[in-house]
């Protein structure tokens, strides 16, 4: 039974990364860091090996702790973060490779503060290659052939260049052992481990550089807030703030696609090869950004060897390239998925968190599955469309009579008083018929409201026509002179007796041409602040007064701009207390699904891409070609890095738990994720992308296009960098 989806640390996973924290802090300080360049800190890894770190994954056997993959991850997130100048996660990949093999006197080695690395390719003869933290180890372990081979005291043939920063240096593999060196294993055993070994390096490295970016981050975050240029603080400009926030989710999103992969490892997923991949090359990517954002934070002083933000782009460029060009870590990723490559995973280890739904919320999945395909018949399925042309109201009574309309509600409304992560789940269910229900996310907001702050008279009116299916809300926020702004409404509503009259327009009334009510934001009192004088409505549209107008959308979607004239209503309608409108406001956006619901397009979109390139012409299918196997798989990438964001955002909201910035994140990546590789495939087919023909990449032209407004629905992806830029990185506000 999969357990349910969970991302908390263990008490012992949160105090082992707290004392490592607090030790990396105490000890790699920047005089430190730079006394050991072209070496490593003696000190700080002696301290290190006090603490039993490099023998982490060492089996017990071996007086290892036998740890796991995510402990890992902890420990090198912090060293990133601090620029710890150890071979920290080499060490770990070394002993847990000589303890396999009873090499007990290598393993009691390092534990007495020698160190140790790996060779990152099979050693070809003559060949140098680049080794990490070669530089004053003890024993170095290669591949030569079918033998692995701990070689004592490596020869560094060339010294590191002044970008690279650590102890890195080029070897050349002895074709046999030597005095002193080991032979641990030999034949397809000794493959496997090494390659295993590798795969263990690329995520605890992967881990290493989201540290390293994190904090960069962080530091010029602190800047920004405090130099002062034209009279104000530098992080309150958004040409400032919005590159750290673009660069902080790409970060954040690098340590939940390690913790994402080594999550796939401990549930021996057909893909977790490919997650490693993924997550390695996308650390090397996002810490490129946030570095060279963070320099360019600080200016002329950012380059300055006196800055100490220069060592983290220098150390993170280094940690980005000693394995080789990061494309053939997205190839590899390709590779992985379309073209049978395999090789040998670690074990993950006691993990204790779990990406996956868990079995209730499957379950649920499944009943609405099994629903649709009992109740959607042909006539039905030639309606589905991703705009409100596919909302049918027989259809949804059916799905509320199911309890499915809106399951979430308690069962008096109609719904199972199901959960955040049963919700999330199901919401998968939609996209995979590209089945968009805007019309019925939409009246769900109305629902709710009209629960919570509605009168009594009116609740009695509105609320069984919309839980039963029979009723359909849209919203009424924007309008022209304000946008976004809902504090810039000036929608006039004036009390007339026990009435009210509104006046005013709406723009962007999505569903407004179909919908029952509306849900209006209106400005009943001009005379204080900008946020004073809002008052909220639930109103029919089929009062006098309303006029809709169609406006027609790139995306092929049906929105509308709404005109009111002297329309009365009676007060009935009003949403708690005149003037309250922000605390209703307040309630909406707590009532938010963050980005899942965006998140879900990108891999449907993902689907049909593949789909087309499994095809070809004259027996050739594209996919075969590397080129576009490379290609599906950055943005096949892109969807992992979405997915972890999002579903940390929905176990946030279901426990409470996470960050205020998990949401904005969450939108902000599923959108501007979703343009990015849906646009990169188009091209990639070009130009039979721009033909209809084909099903599979028709849908993916209209993803693209899709993305463009997904990008501005629900607070544009503007707002949300501001909100992560003040939410996630404390910079000052960079709107009033």
């Amino acid at each position: 039974m999969a357990a349910l989806l969970n991302l908390a640390l263990s008490d012992d996973q949160m105090m082992l990364q707290e004392t490592v924290a607090r030790l990396f802090r105490e000890q790699s300080t920047p005089e430190r860091i730079r006394a050991a360049e072209g070496g490593f800190d003696k000190a700080l890894w002696a301290s290190v090996c006090e603490l039993g770190l490099p023998l982490m994954r060492a089996p017990e056997s071996a007086g290892g702790l036998s740890l796991s993959l995510l402990d890992v991850a902890l420990v090198a997130e912090e060293a990133g973060r601090n620029l710890a100048s150890i071979p920290l996660v080499e060490a770990i990949v070394a002993t847990r490779l000589a303890g396999q093999f009873g090499a007990d006197a290598l393993v009691a080695e390092v534990a007495g503060g020698g160190a140790a690395t790996i060779a990152l390719h099979p050693a070809a003869r003559g060949r140098q290659q680049v080794v990490p933290a070669l530089a004053g180890c003890a024993f170095a372990i290669a591949l030569n052939g079918e033998r692995l081979i701990a070689h004592r005291n490596p020869v560094v043939e060339a010294s590191a260049n002044w970008t690279s920063m650590s102890a890195l240096g080029a070897w050349v593999p002895p074709a046999s052992p030597g005095d002193g060196d080991l032979v641990l294993a030999e034949g397809p055993d000794a493959v496997a481990a090494w390659q295993s070994a590798v795969e263990e390096w690329k995520l605890g490295s992967a881990a290493t550089l989201a540290g390293i970016s994190l904090q960069a981050l962080r530091l010029a975050a602190e800047y920004a807030g405090e130099r002062e240029q034209f009279g104000r603080r530098i992080g309150s400009f958004q040409g400032v703030a919005h590159p750290l926030a673009d660069a902080a989710t790409d970060s954040d999103g690098a340590r939940l696609l390690v913790w994402q992969a080594i999550s796939a490892i401990a549930a021996d997923a057909a893909d977790a090869a490919a997650q490693v991949s993924m997550a390695y090359w996308w650390a090397t990517q996002a810490s490129g950004r946030a570095t060279e954002a963070a320099i360019r934070t600080f200016g002329g002083y950012g380059v300055s060897l006196e800055n100490d933000i220069q060592l983290y782009y220098r150390r993170a460029k280094a940690l980005s390239l000693v394995a080789g060009d990061p494309e053939n870590e997205v190839q590899r990723v390709g590779d992985r998925l379309w073209s049978n490559e395999s090789v040998a995973l670690p074990d993950a280890g006691e993990i204790g968190i779990e990406f996956g739904w868990g079995s209730q919320a499957e379950a649920y999945a499944d009943k609405l599955r099994q629903f649709m395909a009992e109740n959607v018949d042909d006539e039905l399925r030639a309606k589905i469309h991703h705009s409100t042309k596919a909302h049918s109201k027989p259809f949804a009574q059916k799905l509320a009579k199911a309890g499915l309309l809106y399951p979430h509600l308690p069962a008096e409304f109609g719904g199972e008083g199901r959960s955040p992560i049963e919700l999330a789940a199901a919401d998968a269910v939609w996209e995979e018929m590209d089945w968009n229900r805007t019309a019925s996310g939409v009246t769900e907001f109305v629902l709710q409201l009209e629960m919570k702050f509605g009168s009594d008279e009116a609740k009695q009116e509105i609320i069984p026509r919309l839980a039963s299916g029979e009723g359909v809300g849209c919203l009424g926020f924007t309008e022209p002179g304000a946008g976004s702004d809902i504090f810039g409404t000036s929608f006039k509503a004036v009390q007339d007796g026990g009435e009210w009259v509104l006046n005013g327009q709406k723009m962007f009334t999505t569903a407004g041409h179909i919908a029952d009510y509306i849900l209006l934001l209106t400005r009943t009192d001009a005379s204080g602040k900008k946020h004073e004088g809002l008052t909220v409505f639930i109103l029919p549209m089929d009062v006098p007064g309303i006029e809709i107008q169609p406006v027609h959308t790139l995306q092929d979607e049906r929105t509308n701009i709404t005109f009111f004239q002297d329309v009365r209503i009676p007060d009935k309608y009003r949403l708690g207390a005149i003037g309250g409108g922000m605390q209703v406001m307040h309630t909406m956006l707590g009532l938010e699904h963050g980005g899942i619901v965006y998140h879900y397009a990108m891999p449907v979109m993902l689907r049909h891409a593949v789909n087309w390139a499994s095809r070809g012409e004259a027996g050739a299918r594209r996919i075969d070609d590397p080129n576009v196997r490379r290609r599906l798989a950055r943005a096949a990438t892109i969807v992992a890095v979405s997915e972890g964001i999002s579903r940390r955002d929905v176990w946030a909201q279901a426990t409470g738990n996470g960050a205020i910035s998990d949401g904005p994140m969450s939108k902000l990546f599923s959108t501007e994720g979703l343009r990015s590789a849906a646009a990169d495939l188009v091209a990639l087919a070009a130009p039979e992308s721009l033909l209809s023909r084909d099903e599979d990449l028709a849908l993916v032209e209209v993803a693209m296009r899709r993305a463009i407004a997904m990008t501005i629905y629900g607070g544009t992806s503007e707002i949300q960098r501001s909100l992560i830029a003040e939410q996630f990185l404390k910079m000052p506000k960079s709107r009033t």
